[in-house]
């Protein structure tokens, strides 16, 4: 059984995964895939806070599920899978060869150029995931030949080196699942706003599809590549639904922004208000006025952020508007690195969350904010005994005074 749910809503697509994750009784062993693994962890973690226990749970990306169940047949072969750096250095190899034979005629005055490796690669990922080989390169003119060089010479290079890449490993994976050698029978599959743009991403999904009693594919809208690649898998699709609608105004703008739908009249509201100004001044200061509202509507100050396209002209004018408004502001340019002590706090905090967690408690004290006991085995009373660490320092050696 296969589900397939549509939405330009992040937060519809992570409802119904979790949805699907809740229909299984917590000792269920499912596979749950997202773009990264990183993604896969944050959704299990927040779903996990919410059911309050959960056994397995296998979180993976896509390659990292096809290297796990490729794990036996890459050993007996002596093969093993190459990262994109290997990837970036075999194609470098492999035009650096070519190049030395003459092999190459239209590329041959660009080859050893900086930036031909890069683009390389990225086409031949592209051609080797759509399961285009050298020989039906050939065929096509200029300058297809010496694409089809570079392909051949890449494929040498694997080949010398026992490396897999990305799409050669998921192909390997498609066919152990469909061979049953590693097979994941028997085992719910949730993929959550996975890309599926590649013949060989679309073989590798469809073979853990075809194995799974029950699936859920979440695409968000407008991925028409991931949509056709699913409709075109062997397993029928059980229920396809598309959340179509009425969105307020928010939604819609966020369902049309990149679309070249004209979107359809809706009803009007003040999720999203449009404004004119004569000049950033006078920007400044109607975005304050908004804030105002907002705030005497019940949203609080530190629910709200002011985005600036500009900060060079917008920072000085908007600091002054808020501050002759009384609003307390905290202004900062891009990232910044957080400080220790706050780090530690919010450990703190982590720690009491889970009743006393000693893995919270651990990363509290690894963060070094623990001050030097008295003479009496009290806290210390002044503040200038509260110093920072020293690693946590940008500049070796420097010490950095904490005021609470």
């Amino acid at each position: 059984m296969l589900k397939v749910l549509i939405s330009s809503s992040a937060s519809d697509r992570l409802s119904a995964a979790a949805q699907f994750l809740s229909e299984f009784p917590s000792s269920t062993e499912i596979f749950v895939i997202a773009a990264t693994r990183t993604a896969a962890d944050d959704f299990v973690r927040q779903h996990a806070r919410a059911q309050g226990a959960t056994f397995g749970l296998h979180r993976f990306s896509l390659a990292q599920l096809a290297a796990k169940l490729s794990v036996v047949r890459l050993a007996v072969n002596g093969q093993a899978p190459c990262s994109g750096l290997g990837a970036e250095a075999a194609v470098v190899r492999a035009v650096f060869e070519a190049q030395r034979r003459s092999a190459l005629q239209y590329f041959s005055p660009v080859a050893l150029l900086p930036g031909f490796a890069k683009a390389v690669r990225a086409t031949s990922s592209e051609l080797r995931g759509a399961g285009v080989g050298a020989d039906r390169l050939q065929l096509l003119p200029a300058p297809a030949a010496d694409v089809a060089v570079l392909l051949e010479a890449l494929d040498e290079q694997f080949a010398g080196a026992g490396l897999l890449d990305l799409p050669a490993l998921l192909r390997m994976a498609a066919a152990i699942v469909q061979n049953d050698e590693a097979s994941p029978a028997g085992t719910p599959l949730l993929l959550v706003d996975v890309p599926i743009h590649s013949e060989a991403e679309r073989e590798f999904v469809s073979a853990l599809v075809g194995k799974s009693p029950a699936a859920l594919i979440t695409v968000p809208k407008g991925d028409e590549k991931t949509l056709s690649a699913i409709q075109t898998m062997p397993k029928p699709i059980d229920s396809f639904q598309a959340f179509e609608v009425e969105e307020p105004a928010l939604g819609r703008l966020r369902h049309y922004l990149f679309s070249e739908v004209k979107p359809p009249p809706g009803s009007r509201d003040d999720q999203v208000r449009i404004f004119s100004a004569p000049g950033e001044g006078r920007e400044c200061v109607e975005i304050v006025r908004r804030i105002l509202e907002e705030a005497r509507n019940g949203i609080r100050f530190d629910q709200m952020a002011v985005f600036l396209r500009s900060p060079g002209t917008y920072s000085a004018l908007l600091e002054s508007a808020l501050r002759r408004s009384g609003i307390p502001a905290f202004f900062s340019f891009g990232t910044s690195r957080p400080d220790p002590a706050g780090r530690s706090f919010l450990a703190l905090l982590a720690c009491a969350d889970e009743k006393l967690s000693a893995k919270r408690f651990a990363e509290y004290l690894s963060l070094g904010q623990v001050p030097i006991l008295d003479d009496k085995g009290g806290p210390p009373r002044g503040r200038e005994v509260w110093i920072g660490p020293t690693d946590e320092v940008l500049g070796l050696g420097a010490r950095l005074k904490i005021e609470f």
